[in-house]
């Protein structure tokens, strides 16, 4: 089974005071997860090509979009 994942803004699920936009995790065409702003940073999970779950620190939304690059190119490999 091919490995797609990507990171799409929204604004769905956000509160009405919230002023940064969540992304959506999206495995081959599916909503999985949802990554939110928390006071530092972003918080949420990635899919690994191997079903595991990747947790990462509080970080920047860059941070977050390099590390699906990385894991797109692992799912390729494999």
């Amino acid at each position: 089974m091919p490995f797609k994942l990507e990171l799409k803004e929204t604004r769905r699920g956000c509160q009405m005071l919230e002023t940064t936009k969540r992304y959506d995790v999206i495995l081959n065409g599916k909503i999985v997860d949802q990554l939110w702003f928390n006071m530092r940073g972003y918080v949420g999970y990635l899919p690994t090509p191997s079903g595991a779950k990747l947790s990462m620190p509080e970080s920047g939304i860059s941070v977050y979009r390099r590390e699906v690059a990385r894991l797109n190119r692992e799912g390729r490999g494999q």
